[in-house]
């Protein structure tokens, strides 16, 4: 019974289009979401599997600041609001778009048999690991 009311508790919408729904609010999100519905309207808003692929392109075209730190605002506020299957689904395929990344960077220590990756990338595995855990 509790596994039922876990997958009918949120929505299931895909964060795009979930995030278009926000362009009226009056906040950091509203923002974002205001900005990714114009973007769409031009035909230019990323398809992206993940928040990281989406933030990736974003930078690789000069976004900074408010508007990248109101999308992740946006991803993790669609996390508590969707079904636990779409939430699950989607926390692990941030975790694989964070790891990807950060093994694309990562150096090799000196004994070779490990790798340093870099810090933020092990705070953000944190994050959506912890909140893995907690849904």
């Amino acid at each position: 019974m509790r596994e039922a009311k876990a997958m009918t508790g949120g929505r299931r919408v895909d964060f795009s289009i979930w995030l278009f729904e926000q362009r009226k609010r009056d906040d950091r999100v509203g923002r974002a979401a205001f900005d990714a519905f114009q973007e769409h309207q031009r035909g230019e808003w990323p398809e992206a599997e993940t928040l990281q692929d989406r933030l990736d392109l974003m930078r690789g075209i000069g976004v900074r600041g408010a508007p990248l730190r109101g999308l992740e605002e946006a991803w993790w506020e669609y996390i508590d609001v969707v079904t636990r299957d779409v939430a699950q689904k989607n926390l692990l395929m941030e975790m694989g778009g964070v790891v990807e990344r950060a093994l694309s960077k990562a150096e090799p220590a000196e004994d070779c048999d490990r790798y340093v990756i870099d810090g933020a990338s092990v705070q953000r595995l944190k994050r959506l690991l912890a909140k893995l855990k907690e849904i």
